[in-house]
């Protein structure tokens, strides 16, 4: 029977086993130096050779359709419309920013508003509390405005797009009876140049 081992030994075996060799070069201060005066081996690049064959094809490509300038754009870039989407003419969708609004020329009303809204977080750094009331009433009298304003505006589209139809209708009422008087008159012309139609008459025996 072989003799039992002990648990300093087992250990010990183990250890032997996973113990990592570092070699002497690096351990040798001397050697360091020499190591370090010798050129650096280049690494291999990760990019992938083209074959002869890969080559040829591309070089006939570029003669065929031109060299590309080496970027490649989406379609959402280049603004191409999807496949089996009808485009309707005289329709252009809206680009660039969203929520842009652009103020008016002559339009002072949203103008003093929005100079006055602006400052706000400057202004409130020295008023007092009865400026600052008086400064947003302003701002609430001036967005009353410019509400009561955009409510007239489509009142006056509104009867504007009313005046318009009631012309057209007028125009076209007037078209129509002009065109009845004109067949009324064809078909009195036209009774006058016939000859007068005898009436039928039926005798009993």
């Amino acid at each position: 029977m072989a003799p039992r081992q002990s648990k300093t030994a087992k250990r010990n075996k183990s250890q032997n086993g996973t113990r990592s060799i570092e070699p002497e070069v690096y351990s040798d201060s001397r050697a360091m130096n020499l190591l370090e005066d010798q050129p650096k081996p280049k690494q291999k690049s990760t990019v992938k050779k083209m074959s002869k064959l890969a080559v040829k094809k591309q070089q006939a490509k570029i003669r065929l359709y031109g060299a590309k300038n080496g970027k490649d754009y989406s379609e959402d870039q280049l603004k191409i419309p999807a496949l089996n989407r009808a485009i309707v003419p005289g329709v252009k969708a809206k680009r660039g920013k969203k929520g842009k609004k652009f103020v008016a020329d002559n339009d002072s009303l949203t103008l003093n508003r929005l100079v006055k809204s602006i400052n706000d977080k400057y202004d409130e750094v020295n008023e007092s509390k009865l400026e600052k009331a008086r400064r947003l009433e302003e701002i609430r009298e001036l967005k009353r405005q410019e509400i009561e304003r955009k409510e007239q505006e489509k009142v006056d589209k509104l009867e504007g797009k009313k005046k318009e139809l009631r012309s057209k209708a007028s125009v076209a009422r007037s078209a129509r009876r002009k065109n009845a008087k004109a067949r009324r008159a064809e078909d009195d012309d036209g009774d006058d140049e016939s000859p007068k139609r005898k009436k039928k008459k039926v005798s009993f025996a």
